[in-house]
């Protein structure tokens, strides 16, 4: 896996920086590769982001065991996900995992070491507006923003080994290591009706972009039908990525107007 550099293998960022930085973190000076980062974990001031591990056979059963029993845990049914995937997360003491949402729910599993969680509550419209929303589905993953008025709002979990922590999609997150270097492994899922909402969103930041002003998800049936339905007229039928099934739709529609737009 470490032999496959690209940002949909690995994700490796210097874990020193604040909770409002976003994903634009530069790589830590003092530590030459993302080996070097993991093999001196505790004292290389990095965390490391290791996506799809499922690719190996071992962790693919382990996706598998966990999704059946998150599943039957939560009463939603198989045929209603549309995208599974596992990560290991390695980082440093101290490290923060910036502020952020997440299309996809997911369920993180504390391995090793300590860390504080804060979680947000995904419908709180003074936390997360709908902009910062309708701006993450278009693509700007860091459309979510921090400010030191929402801390009081987050719920505040500790996390220590052998416990873990749910966060719904789109519910802002954020994470602080303690003393000594953490591992988690997460698992992401989708499913029909958060991927519907997305397309919603899509529209209705185009709808925006062109002065007016649209209705909110879940506040008109018929409207969100239809919104859902131009999208996906767009959408790759077989997408190969999340971010194809998310985001294809949505980038073919509106390729005639961004050159208009910037």
């Amino acid at each position: 896996m470490l032999a496959d550099t690209s940002t949909r293998s690995v994700r490796w960022q210097a874990g020193g920086a604040p909770v409002d930085a976003g994903w634009a973190v530069p790589l830590h000076d003092k530590v030459e590769s993302v080996n070097e980062a993991i093999s001196n974990l505790a004292e290389s001031g990095s965390w490391v982001l290791l996506y799809s591990v499922q690719r190996d056979p071992e962790y693919r059963a382990l996706l598998d065991q966990l999704m059946t029993e998150i599943l039957a845990d939560t009463g939603c049914s198989r045929d209603e996900v549309t995208w599974e995937d596992a990560y290991i997360f390695l980082a440093s003491p101290e490290a923060v995992t910036p502020y952020h949402i997440d299309h996809e729910a997911t369920f993180l599993f504390q391995i090793h070491g300590n860390r504080t969680a804060n979680i947000w509550d995904a419908n709180d419209r003074s936390v997360l507006p709908d902009k910062e929303i309708e701006k993450y589905y278009i693509g700007d993953l860091n459309a979510a923003k921090y400010t030191i008025e929402k801390q009081s709002k987050a719920a505040v979990y500790a996390l220590n080994q052998g416990t873990g922590v749910h966060h719904p999609s789109k519910a802002p997150h954020a994470f602080k290591n303690g003393d000594v270097y953490s591992i988690a492994l997460g698992i992401h899922f989708c499913v029909r009706d958060c991927d519907r909402q997305a397309s919603v969103y899509q529209m209705n930041y185009l709808l925006r972009r062109c002065g007016l002003k649209p209705t909110s998800p879940g506040k008109s049936q018929w409207r969100d039908n239809l919104k859902t339905s131009i999208i996906g007229m767009f959408a790759d039928k077989k997408p190969k990525t999340k971010h194809d099934m998310l985001r294809s739709g949505f980038k073919r529609l509106t390729a005639p107007l961004r050159v208009v737009w910037k």
